[in-house]
């Protein structure tokens, strides 16, 4: 039987040639404000092949992915049940799940200060999927109506073309160019050292674990391949490693002398210094990475980092997938979290004291903070409220226990 070979790349974009994806873009560089720099590469051996960035990316990649994203409606609906948001909150594409989805995103930004997410759509423009691509190059184009486009090329030599604005982009240190996120190279010298160390330790305990010494011979007229073969034969004697004994025999010509060679290797505090750098400049601290953060911890991160990403993303996808009209409307998508996930038992009972005699929780939503399982139905769907908090309309009703009028009963 004759396999059949799938192409991702089809899967994703469809069948069009490359022909077929040009036919209404020019060869000609999109012109921006700040100058002709119109492309975007990637760095075959950049940020992610650092282990300290990777670590870094991962634990924000983790947890943004842990952001739930839903379609709403303002002032209507607080979740609207439709294709996007199950698209979004389930499987944005066949490949992935939205917790891979939002991590691979996520970490595209953070390697690369860029990231694109393809729509699919079918033939009558309804939205099919969500891709996160990552290409070798990509390159702003014009069309022959004005139009800029973005042309990916792929490591497999295929490209695809598509309108700049039909495009989800996030990008960090969006600063001197007009289109794309400036990359990581002010943090390669951070990288270099800590690439540096970690080999340093290596050649280190190899350098130590290791006899080092010159072999000399004293009052010998020895050719070269004689001293060669003598040297080679000392060294297979002495590490040989049935020579349980670790003891060599010379005769009364030759002479070791051992050599010891102590390594440079950087101290506790100064490896520290180097990790230190590279979290800060994601803006993480160490108790982050090693998950021993505190809940006021938890806070500062996800407020200077988590919460950023979330926003971002909101605005994104929104002025994407909707029109203009639809988000007049009150279209959005947001990408929520719960907040009192790493919160202590004293901060949530402390809030359902402040919150719940307000009819602002369902009986669910106050078990979800204390992270109890769900009732479901009527009751859980029941508004906590405190009898001391009543509507205004009924308040006089509610005093005089009678109706408006004043009138007893």
């Amino acid at each position: 039987m004759k396999k059949e070979k799938r192409s991702l790349f089809n899967t994703i974009f469809g069948k069009k040639s490359n022909k077929q994806q040009n036919s209404n873009v020019t060869q000609t560089q999109f012109q921006l404000l700040s100058g002709w720099n119109t492309q975007f590469s990637t760095l075959p051996e950049g940020t992610y092949n650092s282990k300290v960035a990777r670590q870094a990316i991962d634990r924000i990649a983790t947890h943004c992915a842990k952001l739930i994203p839903k379609h709403i409606q303002t002032d209507i609906t607080n979740n609207i049940k439709g294709e996007i948001n199950f698209l979004l909150s389930n499987q944005p594409n066949p490949l992935m799940n939205t917790f891979d989805f939002i991590y691979r995103i996520i970490s595209l930004l953070y390697t690369d200060c860029n990231a694109f997410v393809f729509i699919a759509k079918d033939r009558e423009g309804f939205i099919t999927g969500f891709y996160p691509v990552l290409a070798t190059n990509y390159e702003l184009l014009q069309g022959i109506d004005g139009t800029m486009y973005l042309q990916f090329d792929f490591i497999n030599g295929q490209t695809y073309t598509i309108p700049y604005l039909e495009l989800i982009h996030l990008r960090l240190f969006y600063n001197r160019n007009d289109i794309f996120g400036m990359s990581n190279k002010v943090l390669q010298t951070d990288l270099n050292t800590s690439h540096t160390v970690s080999e340093g330790i290596d050649k280190a305990i190899k350098t130590t674990s290791n006899l080092k010494g010159i072999l000399q011979y004293e009052n010998s007229m020895l050719k070269n391949k004689d001293l060669v073969k003598t040297k080679d034969d000392f060294v297979k004697d002495f590490l040989n490693m049935d020579n349980e004994g670790g003891i060599a025999a010379l005769d009364a010509k030759a002479k070791f002398q051992e050599v010891n060679l102590k390594p440079i290797t950087l101290d506790n505090e100064q490896l520290k210094q180097v990790n230190y750098n590279i979290f800060d400049y994601f803006g993480i601290s160490e108790k982050i990475i090693n998950n021993s953060f505190t809940e006021e911890e938890w806070n500062a991160f996800y407020e200077g980092v988590v919460e950023p990403r979330a926003i971002q993303m909101g605005y994104a996808f929104t002025n994407k997938i909707f029109k203009r009209q639809s988000i007049k409307d009150g279209h959005r998508i947001v990408f929520t979290a719960n907040r009192l996930q790493y919160a202590s038992l004293n901060t949530k009972t402390n809030l359902l004291k402040v919150v719940a005699p307000w009819a602002m929780l369902k009986v669910d939503e106050g078990r979800e903070i204390l992270d109890l399982p769900p009732i479901g139905g009527e009751e859980g769907n029941r508004i906590l409220q405190s009898l001391n908090n009543i509507d205004s309309s009924i308040a006089n009703e509610y005093q005089v226990g009678g109706n408006n009028s004043g009138e007893s009963n």
